[in-house]
């Protein structure tokens, strides 16, 4: 059987040894012992896998007691509004747009708090990462999107600012080193490089907790989930795992480090074969390219369906863009490995040989 190698841009693709492991948690035995997902959440089973869920984010992002460590569901939209109820009320959210994500954040925060955007590249498509422009003397932090999956357009490294950065990293959390550390707030849909939907993890610098205003919503309330250990409600118990599971892989494989230079060489490769074509062309400027997300469209347009179909027959699903945008898009999430970047740049060639 020819390998399938899905390029999809969430939910992606899981590290094989993770889908072993979960086979191996979901198999049939004599005695009907329950899977994780079965179990109390309350219990000592689950506990365990909490405990190794947290410790390990802990790890690999770098960040001590310092912040807060929160495992929410509800996804990036649930944060685009909890973030401006509980540390903008009566400030201004100041926003960085590089592309589709950062406008629905900032569109949600206008609807809640005073909101600007203080720095832009819309004008030119998004295809770069914009100067920051003067930010209102009453910033209550600089909102950005670390990775643009639609707009393929990435920061290699967090904006400077002279107030609290807080970040949209779903796209790119823990798939290379960063300094989590420096961001007051960050927040990560777990369905890119951490596992499934159903979990989104929050990082939150404690001395922020001060400024939540009383009377939100329990459930909108940064503090209940603090106090409650992120179980103020049955959480997604199966997403948990699967995270902690990824996080081993992680360990395993050798840590962001590593992680990070295999991901980086992954997007080299096919950027390499894109810039060699006349047939293909990345739209973004070069320093702000994205490692996760790479868009890319033909000379003809009307050869895309074509291409999408014929690739998803050669066994690499997920390549249509982004409704938003069209075109192509090749999504090189962590378990997606070199020989999927290979195949994919050979039929691209193949592909232009007979219709370029």
């Amino acid at each position: 059987m020819k390998t399938i190698h899905n390029f999809s841009a969430g939910p992606a693709a899981l590290p094989w040894p993770v889908r072993e492991r979960l086979a191996d948690e979901f198999s049939l035995d004599d005695a009907h012992t329950p899977s994780i997902a079965e179990v109390s959440h309350r219990g000592p089973r689950f506990a365990d896998v909490a405990e190794r869920l947290e410790a390990g984010i802990r790890k690999l992002a770098g960040i001590g007691d310092e912040h807060h460590v929160l495992l929410l569901q509800g996804g990036a939209h649930l944060q685009f509004a909890m973030l401006p109820m509980n540390f903008a009320r009566g400030r201004t959210a100041a926003f960085t747009l590089t592309g589709h994500w950062g406008e629905k954040a900032f569109a949600e925060s206008a609807r809640i708090t005073e909101s600007r955007v203080v720095a832009s590249s819309g004008d030119a498509q998004y295809r770069d990462i914009p100067e920051l422009g003067h930010l209102p003397a009453d910033a209550a932090y600089l909102h950005y999107t670390g990775n643009e999956t639609i707009h393929g357009v990435q920061f290699e490294q967090p904006p400077v600012a002279a107030v609290p950065l807080a970040a949209d990293m779903s796209s790119e959390f823990l798939s290379r080193p960063y300094p989590y550390a420096d961001l007051a707030f960050s927040y990560a849909g777990a369905q890119k490089n951490l596992g499934v939907a159903g979990l989104t993890v929050v990082l939150i610098r404690k001395d922020l907790v001060e400024r939540i205003p009383d009377g939100l919503p329990q459930y909108l309330d940064y503090r209940t989930w603090i106090d409650s250990g992120s179980m103020k409600n049955t959480p997604s118990t199966f997403a948990w795992f699967v995270a902690a599971e990824v996080i081993d892989w992680i360990e395993s494989s050798g840590g962001l480090a590593k992680l990070g230079q295999r991901n980086r060489a992954k997007a080299d490769r096919l950027y390499a074969a894109i810039d060699a074509s006349d047939f293909y062309t990345n739209p973004v400027a070069p320093e702000a390219r994205s490692m996760m997300n790479i868009p890319f469209v033909m000379a003809d347009d009307d050869l895309t369906m074509r291409f999408v179909e014929r690739a998803e027959a050669a066994g690499m699903p997920g390549l249509k863009g982004h409704r938003a945008v069209g075109g192509l898009r090749a999504s090189l999430y962590n378990a997606l490995g070199m020989d999927a970047v290979d195949d994919l740049v050979e039929f691209m060639r193949e592909f232009e040989r007979k219709h370029g």
